[in-house]
């Protein structure tokens, strides 16, 4: 990234921006049923969603030279992979947790017995992959030449044996493709084919972006004022800076004190109170309205 004058200070939101990544992955964020902790505290008719809440803050403090691939991941954007013999591997789920850092800060997936169970279950897959597009291919020559066909088929190179193995494999952190996981499932609905594949290889961004604390001197004030919701002053305090946000509107002004004010204010030391005051208030609701809810059963329940 390079200094610049106040008349060329570009930044990165107006020029290089990767709007089609931060699209598709705003798109994920807001399917039903996956929203962030913060957007079910209080319903909030405008909500923003986080990502390119994020984005929006750090495209207007960065340079437009600023590297794309790295911009992404501290959106929460980014795969895990390992390298085993020049073939990468998207690591998901638990498999992230056991990567292990090297003093030289190097990190590695130690190879045990979890691990081997892990990449024989992925040769299957990557295998059953490669039998489904040799199908899709003989029924329809014509899809040899299609893009998400070619690039599938070359995210399912077959892994070497396990006799081939080392004892660790080397791991990287890249920039994820969101945009092309949409496009990758908009495929197999036009085909009418669905795989249980995961199409991002990445948890949702909201959920990993890295939380920074910076120095003073690094640290800019971000005002919001009508914060709403407080999407953007929420990722701006995850990002290391200093806040002042506002709504003239009561509810979201609540909504942003329990978001913004009193966790940082107090921390963990605010659990107690809100469980406490919790149940009284569910124990209340209960013995006033508990008549109206019949309970049901739930499945499994004798």
């Amino acid at each position: 990234m390079s200094a610049a004058s106040p008349k060329n200070d570009v930044r990165l939101i107006e020029a290089g921006f990767p709007c089609h990544q931060v699209g598709a992955e705003t798109r994920r964020e807001r399917d039903t049923g996956t929203a962030p902790p913060t957007h079910r505290l209080h319903v909030w008719w405008a909500r923003r969603p986080l990502t390119p809440s994020r984005a929006a803050i750090l495209g207007s403090l960065l340079p437009a030279d600023t590297d794309t691939e790295w911009f992404l991941r501290q959106l929460g954007i980014e795969q895990v992979q390992a390298d085993v013999n020049g073939v990468r591997w998207v690591l998901t789920g638990t498999l992230v947790e056991r990567v292990v850092t090297l003093p030289s800060g190097e990190e590695v997936l130690p190879v045990d017995a979890v691990v081997q169970r892990a990449l024989e279950r992925e040769r299957q897959r990557r295998s059953s992959n490669r039998t489904l597009i040799d199908r899709l291919v003989h029924d329809d020559p014509a899809l040899r030449h299609d893009p998400v066909i070619k690039r599938w088929s070359s995210e399912n190179v077959l892994i070497p044996d396990h006799d081939d193995i080392p004892d660790t494999l080397p791991v990287f952190r890249v920039a994820a493709d969101p945009d092309w996981a949409n496009r990758r499932i908009a495929w197999e609905n036009e085909k009418g084919i669905r795989t249980a594949d995961d199409k991002y290889g990445y948890a949702r961004a909201f959920s990993k972006a890295p939380c920074h604390v910076l120095p003073p001197d690094k640290q800019v004030t971000i005002l919001d004022p009508t914060a709403g919701g407080g999407s953007i002053p929420f990722e701006a305090l995850r990002l290391g800076h200093r806040v002042i946000a506002n709504d003239l509107n009561p509810v979201a002004a609540v909504i942003l004190h329990a978001t913004l004010d009193y966790p940082t204010r107090y921390g963990l030391d605010l659990v107690p109170d809100v469980e406490k005051w919790g149940s009284a208030l569910r124990s209340k609701l209960v013995s006033e309205i508990g008549d109206l809810f019949v309970a049901s059963p739930l499945e499994g329940d004798s």
